[in-house]
């Protein structure tokens, strides 16, 4: 069943895979500008249809698709590309990186959510307002009296520093079993 606005499993397994889904994006395109450009641009295909998003389905496997065309779509794009990979070996190091990806998403969903309530209510509650999808960056950030930007920066913050805590949790978890 396709995930409705006032659902949360897309925010959620967004913010719970977003380093590596950038992992991915950089293995394919090693020039580090270039995969933040189509990481960025990953995420914007991903939020745009993410109402397509089925909590049933791995979310990873999903994504993967979407980083996978806009990487095949940067470098249809590209100024240079001979420095490139080709789409044939593009294609064979991708297929590698899907098939390796671990398939604890159970315990990082239950690390992310452990993580989510030991943030401050107020870090939470600003994730969740910005990616809920009801309201922009730029009205919270008007709301808040702080440019664009700076609530980007602050977003990015709080993202990474869950990212770092669905790690250390998910690896003392693997550490006591």
């Amino acid at each position: 069943m396709p995930e409705t606005e006032d659902s949360p499993a897309f925010v959620v397994e967004l913010v719970a895979n977003t380093r590596r889904l950038y992992v991915y994006i950089s293995t394919l395109l090693p020039v580090p500008g270039e995969a933040e450009d189509v990481f960025q641009q990953t995420c914007l295909a991903l939020w745009r249809k993410r109402h397509l998003y089925s909590p049933e389905r791995p979310f990873l496997a999903w994504a993967y698709g979407f980083a996978r065309n806009e990487v095949l779509r940067h470098m249809r794009n590209a100024r240079s590309p001979l420095r490139y990979l080709s789409q044939d070996l593009l294609e064979e190091i991708a297929s590698r990186e899907e098939a390796a990806t671990p398939v604890a998403e159970e315990a990082r969903r239950t690390a992310l959510d452990a993580c989510l309530e030991q943030m401050i209510a107020t870090q939470r509650a600003l994730l969740q307002r910005c990616y809920q999808g009801t309201e922009s960056i730029k009205d919270v950030a008007v709301e808040m009296r702080i440019s664009p930007a700076a609530l980007t920066m602050r977003l990015q913050r709080l993202r990474h520093a869950l990212v770092k805590c669905i790690e250390r949790t998910v690896a003392a978890t693997e550490q006591t079993t």
